[in-house]
């Protein structure tokens, strides 16, 4: 089923790896300047460490280097990523909403039943979000103020499938609670990335293709989750582009201006 046509909203599609594993709520922050050069202090190679991003994965070495205030550390280095046939690259640019974004981070996500990535996006205005990209469909969250959730939602342990919630003005009902872990990573990502880290979360979804995601980050036992709020979209109508190229595929055209 193509993420344009209506969704029976108990069906899983797994999303919002989200940005905020230090238990922040993010929509912009401390930001490098960019003409700070960075380089890894595993191999010396520059890194594009910039705007909100918190890590990087070189492009050389694969170490995943961190910054801390004004000073760069290493934590590890990321798995190999699973060619898991997604057609999205590194530094494709679309729009969401009329707001043009660049996808500059990815998350490959391992759970028991396979694996999914959540590709990082820095929107024009200064503002982040997630494009989800499972099975060949795709849905795009963005973070909202965690106390729109806070005392009006039961503990991770307590959500079960088929629960209906109102949140943030959308009808959803829950599609799965989950634990994942981390098996990859390239480019920018806003928190740290700690390869082999392990998250949770609750995945809602609505009737007219709303996506709910709560996230718990590493710790299930809080009761402060960050709330991400979307929808299903498809690559066309977002204009992504360029996308990757597959043999026997005709080539992807840019969007019109």
């Amino acid at each position: 089923m193509s993420p344009n046509e209506h969704h029976d909203p108990h069906a899983q599609i797994h999303h919002g790896a989200g940005p905020h594993q230090q238990g922040q709520y993010q929509q912009g922050g401390n930001q490098l300047s960019s003409g700070q050069p960075v380089f890894c202090p595993e191999c010396g190679a520059p890194v594009n460490l910039r705007g909100t991003a918190v890590s990087a994965v070189c492009e050389y070495c694969d170490s995943t280097v961190v910054r801390s205030g004004v000073d760069l550390k290493l934590i590890g280095k990321v798995s190999a990523l699973i060619d898991n046939g997604s057609p999205i690259l590194l530094h494709s640019k679309g729009k969401f909403d009329n707001l043009p974004f660049v996808v500059d981070g990815r998350l490959q996500v391992q759970y028991e039943r396979g694996t999914w990535n959540e590709w990082f996006l820095n929107f024009a205005d200064g503002t982040i979000g997630w494009l989800a990209d499972a099975q060949n469909q795709y849905s795009i969250l963005k973070p909202i103020d965690p106390n729109q959730v806070a005392g009006r939602v039961p503990s991770f342990h307590d959500f079960h499938p088929g629960q209906p919630f109102r949140i943030a003005g959308r009808t959803v009902v829950v599609v799965d609670r989950r634990g994942a872990g981390y098996k990859g990573a390239e480019g920018l990502l806003p928190f740290q990335a700690v390869p082999g880290m392990q998250f949770f979360g609750v995945d809602l979804r609505g009737y007219a293709e709303e996506f709910v995601t709560l996230d718990w980050g590493n710790d299930p036992n809080h009761d402060q989750p960050v709330p991400f709020v979307g929808r299903a979209v498809s690559l066309a109508e977002i204009g992504l582009f360029p996308l990757r190229r597959f043999e026997g595929w005709p080539p992807a055209q840019p969007p019109r201006a």
